[in-house]
C-alpha cells in the first residue's frame, strides 16, 4: 500500500508537467501540435499523456482551466464586490479595473492570445473567451454602472478587453505604460 502514494504523486506530477508543456506549446505554436510532440517535450511517454488526457480535445480545455486557475482569469461576482470596496468614484474603480486587467493580460498574454486565435476552431476555447467576455461585462458594470449610452459602453469594453491591450503592446507601447493610456481613453468615455 505505501507504494501507491509515490505513484499517485508521480502521476500528479506527470499530469502537471503535461499541462504546463501543453499550455506553453499551444500558446506559442497553436493547437496543431501532436500528443506525441507534447509527450516528448514533457519528458513522458505518449501513454502517460493519453492516460490523463484521452484525446487532444480533452487536453485543450484542461489547459484553459489550468491557466485560468493559475491566475489568468477575471474575478468572480463575489470578488468583484470586494475589488471595488472603498473606491468611491467611477474613475477610481475604472483605473483599478484597468490596472488589474492589464496585469492579468500580461501574465497570460500568450495563452489569451492563443485562445482568441483558436476560439473558432475549438469550442472549449470559445467557451473560455465567452466567459472572459461575460466577466468583463460584469466588471465594467460594477465599476461604472449601466447608465452609459450603448455606443459608449461598447467602446469602453473594447478599450478594456485583451485584444486592445495586445494591440498596444504589439505596436510598441511599453507594458508599464499601457494601463495609463487605456485609463486616459476610458476616462474620456466615462467622464466626457
Amino acid at each position: 500500500m505505501p507504494a501507491d502514494r509515490p505513484l499517485r504523486a508521480d502521476a500528479r506530477r506527470n499530469q502537471a508537467r503535461v499541462l504546463d508543456v501543453a499550455r506553453e506549446v499551444f500558446a506559442a505554436e497553436g493547437l496543431a501540435v501532436s500528443i506525441d510532440e507534447i509527450a516528448r517535450r514533457a519528458g513522458v511517454g505518449v501513454g502517460t499523456v493519453y492516460r490523463h488526457f484521452p484525446t487532444l480535445e480533452s487536453l485543450i480545455p484542461a489547459c484553459a482551466q489550468a491557466t485560468f486557475a493559475a491566475g489568468v482569469r477575471l474575478p468572480s461576482t463575489q470578488e468583484i464586490a470586494q475589488q471595488f470596496s472603498g473606491l468611491s468614484t467611477n474613475g477610481e474603480r475604472l483605473e483599478h479595473l484597468i490596472r488589474d486587467s492589464c496585469t492579468c493580460y500580461e501574465r497570460g498574454e500568450s495563452w489569451l492570445d492563443a485562445c482568441r486565435r483558436e476560439a473558432r476552431a475549438v469550442p472549449a476555447l470559445a467557451d473560455a473567451v465567452r466567459t472572459q467576455d461575460l466577466a468583463l461585462d460584469a466588471l465594467i458594470e460594477a465599476a461604472v454602472g449601466s447608465q452609459m449610452a450603448r455606443h459608449r459602453s461598447a467602446a469602453l469594453k473594447s478599450l478594456l478587453d485583451f485584444p486592445f491591450w495586445k494591440s498596444l503592446v504589439d505596436a510598441g507601447v511599453p507594458r508599464t505604460e499601457a494601463p495609463a493610456i487605456i485609463a486616459d481613453l476610458a476616462l474620456r468615455l466615462v467622464e466626457p
